[in-house]
């Protein structure tokens, strides 16, 4: 005799902690802190900096302590339904204080003018809010926001994850002109450029340039960062943060070593 069996129901409460476990076997967390009515009542969460192997326990007192790395809207019941992330505890500690200076953002390549529709460059085309605060269309976004402004879109869970694990978002938008991407300081991204023409595949600890592939005399040559330093290469200054990557420039680790290890 069959079973009619209902999907279990998902109750979240504000101060919830959540922890996302990563490929490398660590884990971090972050914290339903609110709804904005402002962004189709969605749940906006805090994410901490730190990061823990994954066989740690951590107590949820010093997780809400934490340095927060960034805000986000998203719907916490359908990470919960695909397993991006579990509930781990509750605290009444959700950075009430921080609140009101956390600022959101988005931008859009059309406006409506004069009752039509026209294209525009998307950093000219700013609006701005806090947390169940009002809109405010600002048109070009005013330096002092640069470094604060979050990303007001309601994001599904693999780019909440994904910025977790990475620091940042591998999706394409032109608003990382203004939004710079910031690296975890120990992650390694993968990237084949080629803006010049020739294909150049680099290798970033963090911010910083570790290695690369570069074309040269029609060979692919293997550059450390030391070579880079000893040969004066403009590379070894160049950030991560300092370019707005393409989705299509992020490479897996896996396709970098098949070129790294066939270059001389």
């Amino acid at each position: 005799m069959g079973t009619n069996t209902k999907p279990k129901r998902i109750v979240t409460k504000i101060g919830d902690v959540f922890c996302v476990e990563f490929p490398d076997n660590t884990k971090g967390y972050f914290q339903y802190i609110a709804n904005d009515l402002t962004q189709l009542n969605s749940s906006v969460i805090r994410v901490f900096e730190n990061h823990y192997p994954i066989d740690s326990e951590e107590t949820i007192d010093n997780i809400v302590k934490d340095k927060v790395a960034f805000y986000a809207h998203t719907i916490l019941r359908i990470g919960i339904q695909f397993n991006a992330w579990h509930k781990v505890g509750n605290s009444k500690n959700i950075g009430d204080s921080e609140l009101e200076n956390v600022i959101f953002g988005y931008t859009f390549d059309t406006k409506i003018e004069f009752k039509s529709i026209i294209h525009v460059d998307p950093l000219t085309n700013w609006t701005v809010w806090h947390i169940n605060g009002n809109l405010h269309d600002i048109g070009v976004l005013p330096d002092p926001y640069h470094g604060i402004v979050e990303l007001g879109s309601v994001l599904p869970y693999h780019l909440i994850t994904e910025r977790m694990e990475r620091g940042y978002n591998t999706d394409s938008r032109k608003i990382y002109e203004i939004m710079k991407r910031k690296p975890r300081a120990e992650y390694k991204s993968y990237i084949k450029d080629a803006s010049d023409g020739k294909d150049i595949y680099i290798c970033f600890k963090g911010d910083y340039f570790e290695k690369a592939v570069f074309p040269i005399e029609g060979k692919l040559t293997k550059i450390s960062c030391d070579e880079a330093v000893l040969n004066g290469m403009e590379i070894t200054s160049k950030k991560f943060s300092d370019t707005n990557w393409k989705a299509q420039n992020f490479i897996t680790e896996e396709e970098f070593n098949q070129v790294w290890d066939t270059a001389l």
